[in-house]
């Protein structure tokens, strides 16, 4: 939740990418940021062809909401696992029902096959393939350069494997969420660091970078819609994403709009 802000990820084939410089055919969604989730669902509907409609009213009662307690859990700052604690407790109180549902095997899975290199990164490789093999004409930073590099190498054979496991990946995630409406967890386990925290300890900008990504980019692995709404009472701003199957994108954007407005209600 960048300043405050909601961000929507929506079903990847939604939204045309004609025009869009890409980083990975695969994984790549295009989606807007906004100040709610009602600008949300109006900058979605333009950007996906479709004629934007008003959210309706949806009740949270009795809402089925998994909680993937587990590896996309690990390493969250006590600030952020009180707020996100806080969020799912109001979201409880107003009839949601709230359910661990395990995803860990999945990610082990996709994480097993993508060892060698992410598919972001092989596929990239492949964008970027003409300055890696001669130079770039301007310097690029080596935390860009150098993954695309490693992948570059990597055998094809490597990469269809790959993209075919995480095609029965996806069917399979999308059958663990057909018993819940929505997952909900941390966007990020930890608030944005400094620039100065984060200049010179090259371990230490590595973990942290990939702390940052490690539970958005389920969201692209997994083909799925996913939205981002600000938690209350953080010193520094973090999320709460909730996250639906494939092509549930205006259901998911109805249960948001009812859980920012509860976020956002003061106490009586």
């Amino acid at each position: 939740a960048l300043n405050g802000a909601v961000g929507f990820k929506p079903t990847a084939r939604r939204v045309s990418r004609v025009g869009v410089f890409p980083l990975s055919d695969t994984l790549d969604s295009i989606g807007p940021l906004a100040r709610t989730v009602a600008e949300c669902a109006a900058a979605d509907a333009v950007m996906a062809g479709e004629e934007a409609v008003a959210l309706v009213q949806l009740s949270l009662a009795g809402l089925r909401i998994g909680i993937p307690r587990g590896v996309l859990f690990e390493d969250t700052e006590k600030e952020v696992s009180a707020a996100f604690e806080r969020s799912v407790r109001k979201v409880e109180l107003a009839g949601a029902r709230l359910a661990d549902l395990s995803i860990d095997d999945l990610l082990a899975d996709l994480r097993a096959v993508t060892k060698r290199a992410s598919i972001a990164a092989m596929e990239g490789a492949g964008v970027h393939a003409d300055w890696l093999a001669t130079g770039a004409t301007t310097p690029v930073d080596p935390r860009v350069s150098e993954p695309l590099s490693r992948a570059a190498a990597v055998p094809a054979t490597t990469y269809i494997r790959a993209i075919r496991r995480r095609t029965a990946l996806v069917a399979v995630m999308d059958e663990r969420l057909a018993s819940i409406d929505v997952l909900a967890l941390p966007t990020t386990p930890v608030t944005a660091p400094t620039i100065v925290s984060m200049t010179g300890d090259e371990a230490l900008c590595e973990r942290t970078e990939g702390l940052l990504l490690r539970n958005t980019q389920v969201a692209n692995q997994f083909d799925l819609c996913a939205i981002s709404l600000p938690m209350p009472g953080m010193a520094r701003p973090a999320g709460l994403m909730l996250v639906a199957r494939q092509c549930h994108d205006h259901r998911l954007l109805r249960i948001a709009a009812e859980v920012e407005a509860l976020l956002k209600a003061r106490r009586v």
